[in-house]
């Protein structure tokens, strides 16, 4: 009884238009006070304290931060300046470079709709130039800046690995292994497309052009190499190295392109606050939630129930879970409230937990651009000035790309763990 009370009360409140947040403090304050056994009142306020007070978890309003700057930054339009100088001859280049920007772009802020919003106006009206449709135009970009989840450093494997006690590192490199495959899957997409299209080329660059390109774009470079070797070469954590982005972020920005200046950053970092804000209360509300499921063994019963079943239909169940929820609530809401649920699960039919994560990210990632409520889909909507619905129509072919890639990660875990074991 208790359960269903707190499920249908959450969706009720949901349903009355309160923030997802609120819905689940409010069910699970509530059932608490009527089914928890006796304790004291203050247990709840301390485990959403506690769940926010983790220096791991800085990592996330400092990759937010950095991630605003970068978007409202030159570092966007530089790489897709350097990237089209190398494949923009080629069939489909302009598409290509777009994607493989979006990917760059993710390396360094593990925001998507940020790629959407510093990409999108710069590689559209070039796209729309070069004869791709629309459509193909809106789903091409809208899609690739998912990229952004799959690649370290992705706020949603931060999210999932502090949810399961995982580690950060190994979790981020069965991203990059995904995000690749992904990355490449798209690549391959686009060719096909321009040459069935017949889509023009530009011209090939010359070598001094493309060092030209690549000496203006050297220090956006520079972001994700010292992150990512940062990380993985023992300098500093994932959250030292947040905090490295922010302040390489700025200098490059405001010394060095002189793209902003330092009042455009107090006003950027306003609107951060607000994002991470949302982030940090969906934590701790989910930390409150996560702690009453576990004293209601809901997780054991979980795990009661699925016992006997084969990794293979776990990880199909986990797939259809989240991607139905997906089309409904975000991937921040998704992954705190969802993960404590199913994990105890997976691991008791032999799941990775690293393989794990990059099954949900890659699901979480889908949500994105997946009717009726991906994210993505609305930040398109705006970016770019079309419809809901021709937004949805450009972006069925790519959800149908994501479903393969997805179902090639869930079932091949050499893609997403050949890299942390390399690490190993």
């Amino acid at each position: 009884m208790p359960v269903p009370l707190l499920v249908g009360s959450a969706l009720f409140i949901l349903v009355l238009g309160a923030p997802i947040f609120l819905a689940i403090l409010a069910a699970t304050f509530g059932t608490f006070e009527l089914f928890a056994p006796p304790m004291p009142r203050m247990v709840l306020p301390q485990r959403m304290v506690d769940g926010v007070n983790k220096f791991s978890l800085l990592a996330i309003p400092l990759f937010i931060f950095a991630a605003d700057i970068i978007a409202r930054g030159q570092i966007g339009s530089r790489l897709v300046a350097m990237v089209e100088s190398f494949c923009g001859h080629v069939r489909g280049g302009l598409a290509i470079a777009t994607i493989i920007a979006c990917a760059l772009f993710g390396a360094m802020s593990g925001i998507g709709p940020a790629a959407v919003v510093s990409i999108g106006p710069i590689v559209f009206p070039a796209l729309m130039r070069q004869g791709y449709s629309r459509g193909f135009a809106v789903g091409l970009i809208v899609t690739a800046s998912t990229l952004a989840m799959l690649i370290p450093p992705s706020v949603a494997m931060i999210l999932y690995a502090l949810q399961t006690n995982t580690s950060i590192g190994a979790v981020f490199l069965s991203g990059l292994g995904s995000g690749v495959l992904f990355t490449i899957v798209l690549c391959v997409y686009a060719y096909v497309y321009a040459r069935r299209h017949d889509i023009a080329t530009d011209t090939r660059a010359t070598w001094p052009e493309r060092l030209k390109k690549t000496r203006e774009a050297a220090f956006a470079l520079g972001l994700p190499v010292i992150i990512l070797g940062g990380i993985y070469g023992g300098a500093f954590t994932p959250t030292e190295a947040a905090a490295f982005a922010c302040v390489y972020a700025m200098l490059v920005e405001v010394l060095i392109y002189r793209k902003l200046s330092v009042a455009e950053l107090f006003r950027i970092s306003s609107t951060s606050a607000g994002t991470i804000a949302i982030i940090l209360i969906l934590v701790s509300a989910g930390t409150v939630l996560t702690y009453y499921l576990t004293l209601s063994q809901v997780p054991q019963q979980v795990t009661a129930t699925l016992s006997g079943a084969s990794d293979v239909t776990i990880l199909f169940i986990i797939n259809v879970l989240f991607l139905v929820a997906g089309m409904f609530a975000d991937p921040n809401s998704l992954i705190i409230v969802l993960t404590p649920l199913i994990y105890q699960a997976a691991l008791a039919a032999g799941i990775d937990p690293v393989h794990l994560g990059a099954v949900i990210v890659a699901n979480v990632a889908l949500g994105m651009v997946t009717p009726p409520f991906g994210l993505n889909l609305f930040i398109g909507i705006t970016t770019f000035r079309v419809s809901y619905l021709d937004v949805v129509k450009a972006v069925m072919p790519f959800i149908v790309l994501m479903l393969v890639v997805l179902v090639l990660i869930t079932y091949i875990p050499a893609i997403s763990l050949m890299l942390p074991e390399l690490m190993r």
